[in-house]
């Protein structure tokens, strides 16, 4: 007899397994989380969990890149849809700091546990990071062509200064607190675009 797998149904094996090691991996941090947990979350035995990622590394390789993909194609999409250099800098905002939040465990995975990938996986999923920053940097030097921001420091140094700024508010955020999601997306974007306003 076949086990009856919740790893399937709406969700894909991928996604649930991706949601459920991506709050373990959240709340008790990659190395303190066992197999044994993994499987015992999604209702499976260590064999089927197996049959999806063979090593614990391999799960977290899943959520690091899904957690990327994410966030590169709903920002990409925001840049593509804006105006002129400012607004696709607000655009660009608005689209991180909402794709982010609306999964906490997973892009927190990703930030805090990036750490923990070894070889090919630590190689594939930082050059899936640096190809985000890219589009932050160039989106940010398009920007300071078209004098929409400052170009006194350099887009590098920008790109930086922003995503600390987007990334860090995974670790206070809190959905049932005094701002939504979209309220902080509109004050990082107000608050970076008048900091780097032309001088």
């Amino acid at each position: 007899m076949h086990e009856a797998s919740p790893m399937t149904g709406p969700l894909t094996a991928l996604q649930r397994a991706s949601s459920v090691g991506a709050r373990l991996f959240a709340g008790k941090g990659y190395a303190a989380t066992t197999t044994r947990e993994l499987s015992s979350a999604l209702g499976v035995t260590n064999g089927t969990l197996y049959h999806h990622f063979s090593t614990k590394e391999a799960l977290l390789l899943q959520i690091c890149n899904e957690s990327l993909d994410r966030i590169t194609a709903a920002a990409s999409v925001a840049v593509a849809g804006a105006g002129g250099g400012g607004r696709k800098v607000e655009a660009l905002i608005r689209a991180h700091v909402l794709t982010m939040l609306g999964d906490q465990d997973l892009h927190k995975t990703m930030l805090t546990e990036l750490r923990s990938l070894t070889g090919e996986h630590l190689e594939a999923v930082t050059g899936r990071r640096d190809a985000y920053s890219r589009l932050v940097r160039d989106t940010l030097a398009g920007a300071q062509t078209e004098g929409a921001i400052r170009d006194d420091l350099d887009a590098h140094t920008l790109t930086l200064l922003l995503l600390n700024m987007l990334n860090w508010t995974i670790f206070w955020f809190d959905p049932a607190g005094r701002l939504t999601a979209e309220e902080l997306a509109a004050a990082i974007a107000t608050t970076f675009l008048d900091g780097s306003a032309p001088r």
